[in-house]
């Protein structure tokens, strides 16, 4: 069992460690105040052994000057200073951050410290081995690392205040930096708002103004109206900003630049093409220029073909034959022999001696056609 209570100092029950480690909902462990009765009342803790009390207890008790912790088991002597309310109600992560918080701000080397990598990482490795033995380890772990903790701060203040000064300065500016960007967003949003109001003023002038066009009995529709407004106000828009620039322009007249290439005042070769009508062969046209197709010919070879549903069946056109025809016929009028010989003996004659042996090798003694000289293509 534990001490007996003197008062209001100290706990009338036997100490219970898992209890400890929460914060109470309701009653306070010290003085066994109620929340319903009590409806402002707060508990608080002190890093020294986090032992929850209320607020209340601890003025009654720390008020005065320093004293013994209630708790029956606890020997630790706290002040009023020290206390301060819990972020978390888990009291066991809640010392474990508090001692983190600690470690971190001796520890506050970062990796621009170091000479590589490696050396960083065993740094922080060993922290967090430091960190662990004061959060999980024994009471023999925990008084090491305090000692090894303790003999760090004092071995390197200097650098451990360097190093809070340069945090503090990074700090200072990405502060700044998130008050930039935050007024730039609130900025940006006012002038988004501006713009509506005054869409939403225009849009109310305009409708008045079709109103007062509708009173005094113009022709044409609301719509009609409308319009005509909307093109007058752009044809004044247009007029203003013609006269700005026209005016600008003249204020810009006492240098003049020799030697600049004159640009073009038509539209771009991209923009003729874009203007032209799509062709799917690039602007290639297929239609026959040195003779007129026709839709028929008068062909007795053909007669057969057109009426035979043999032909007819399997595809067979006789369209397609005479177009072929045609275009076997009138193929190499476009051709000039003669100038394309004079091209080859001008760029070399390399071209010419090669194809008169091939042709002297592979050549036979023409024979006329009689039908030759007949204009029927189809025969």
């Amino acid at each position: 069992m534990s001490r007996r209570a003197t008062g209001a100092t100290t706990i009338t029950q036997p100490f219970n460690t898992r209890a400890a480690n929460v914060i109470p909902e309701d009653i306070c462990p010290v003085c066994k105040r109620n929340r319903y009765l009590n409806t402002s009342m707060t508990f608080k803790i002190n890093p020294e052994c986090y032992h929850p009390m209320c607020s209340q207890c601890v003025e009654t008790i720390f008020k005065s000057g320093p004293a013994q912790c209630p708790y029956a088991s606890c020997n630790k002597t706290l002040r009023l200073k020290g206390f301060r309310e819990a972020m978390f109600a888990d009291l066991t992560i809640q010392r474990e951050v508090d001692i983190r918080k600690r470690v971190a701000a001796v520890f506050n080397n970062t990796q621009d410290d170091f000479e590589t990598l490696r050396h960083y990482n065993n740094y922080l490795q060993d922290v967090e081995d430091l960190t662990f033995s004061l959060v999980y380890g024994d009471d023999s772990d925990r008084m090491e690392a305090e000692v090894k903790l303790i003999d760090y701060e004092q071995q390197h203040k200097a650098a451990i205040e360097r190093n809070k000064k340069k945090g503090s300065e990074a700090d200072a500016l990405r502060i700044k930096r998130q008050k930039e960007a935050e007024a730039a967003a609130v900025a940006r949003k006012a002038e988004q708002q501006h713009q509506e109001e005054e869409a939403r003023a225009e849009e109310a002038k305009l409708n008045q103004e079709v109103m007062e066009a509708l009173q005094r009995g113009e022709p044409g529709s609301a719509a009609d109206i409308q319009a005509r407004i909307m093109a007058k106000k752009k044809a004044k828009l247009a007029t203003m900003n013609g006269g700005h620039f026209a005016a600008s322009l003249d204020a810009s007249r006492g240098i003049s630049i020799r030697g600049l290439r004159q640009k073009k005042t038509g539209p771009s070769a991209d923009e003729e093409d874009r203007n032209k009508p799509y062709s799917p062969y690039a602007g290639i046209h297929l239609e026959p220029t040195r003779y007129s197709l026709q839709s028929d010919y008068e062909n007795p070879h053909l007669v057969k073909a057109k009426t035979d549903k043999g032909h007819q069946v399997g595809g067979y056109s006789t369209q397609e034959y005479i177009t072929r025809a045609m275009f076997e016929a009138f193929a190499g009028l476009g051709v000039m022999v003669g100038h394309e010989k004079a091209s080859d003996q001008r760029n070399g004659g390399t071209t010419a001696p090669r194809d008169a042996a091939a042709r002297s090798k592979t050549s036979r003694p023409l024979t006329t056609d009689p039908r030759a000289e007949i204009n029927d293509v189809f025969v």
